[in-house]
């Protein structure tokens, strides 16, 4: 870990100040400290509630097992390995998926030599920050763990929710994915989701376990966003490729994420985006992907 740090800081350091602070306060990172615990359905449930209301980009930087367009049951044939490899300019690989929802989708089964440099991955933020203005939200759906481009992606976001459950290990997890942050002087805006909550109140349980830890080793102040229930039809709605949110407004799990939809506006009302509260809302969009 302490190797993956050195690296980290010594490229950052090939960067200036300015680039490096050239972060668009639109850009919210869904990550996890480990696999499992729901991160992706959550972003892809989460962007789409939020884009009733708003302008939102979905962008799926998980650089080895993108599995976010199954979610939506979408094929694109341009993705985001496509740009890295100049075979596609930028707004080629955007696919919309209603009016106010648009998709990046990433790749599977990279080598690590496929993988982005940390230059293509600031390229691919400078493209996103030069479309900003577009959106009203950026929502990207990290790869699960802690690896170089996790933590390079991580020191550029403003507004990071960590994804974790009940289960000790998920919450170990979590905790060294917060001391890396520490490590690299990232620990501004540190939100946390706990997932899959089979009794009432056990994710407040969870945090207050996590955030004691938190607290008293590394000195970092954490905030808790939400709880979010087990729900059955969750798993359904990811079998049958189904986005639960477009399809059962009524589940206690899409009920619980347009709670976290709410709280996400206000902070982002704070950060000055002149974003408007999100309200509850019925309208429905037509796939057009």
């Amino acid at each position: 870990m302490t190797g993956q740090l050195d690296r980290i800081r010594e490229l950052e350091k090939l960067y200036s100040t300015e680039e490096k602070n050239n972060v668009s306060e639109k850009i919210v990172v869904v990550t996890s400290g480990k696999g499992g615990t729901g991160k992706t359905f959550f972003a892809a449930n989460f962007a789409y509630e939020f884009s009733k209301s708003q302008k939102v980009l979905l962008v799926d930087v998980d650089f080895n097992l993108s599995n976010l367009h199954l979610l939506f049951n979408s094929h694109p044939q341009k993705t985001l390995n496509t740009f890295f490899e100049s075979k596609a300019i930028f707004t080629e690989i955007i696919s919309s998926y209603n009016s106010n929802l648009d998709i990046i989708i990433g790749d599977s089964g990279l080598s690590s030599l496929d993988k982005p440099t940390f230059n293509q991955i600031n390229k691919m933020i400078s493209e996103i920050n030069n479309l900003s203005n577009q959106y009203d939200l950026i929502v990207f759906d990290l790869g699960a763990g802690i690896s170089d481009e996790n933590l390079h992606i991580l020191s550029k976001a403003k507004t990071k929710l960590i994804i974790t459950n009940p289960e000790p290990t998920a919450l170990m997890d979590a905790y060294v994915l917060i001391k890396l942050l520490k490590n690299n002087d990232n620990t501004d805006g540190i939100y946390i989701v706990v997932n899959r909550c089979v009794e009432e109140s056990e994710g407040k349980q969870a945090f207050q376990n996590l955030n004691s830890a938190v607290d008293h080793f590394l000195k970092v102040s954490v905030n808790f966003l939400n709880e979010i229930p087990e729900s059955n039809e969750v798993r359904k709605s990811i079998i049958d490729q189904k986005l639960l949110a477009e399809n059962n407004q009524t589940n206690k799990v899409i009920t619980s994420i347009n709670h976290t939809v709410a709280k996400i506006s206000k902070i982002h009302q704070v950060l000055n985006i002149n974003q408007p509260v999100l309200q509850s809302s019925s309208i429905s969009f037509k796939n057009s992907l």
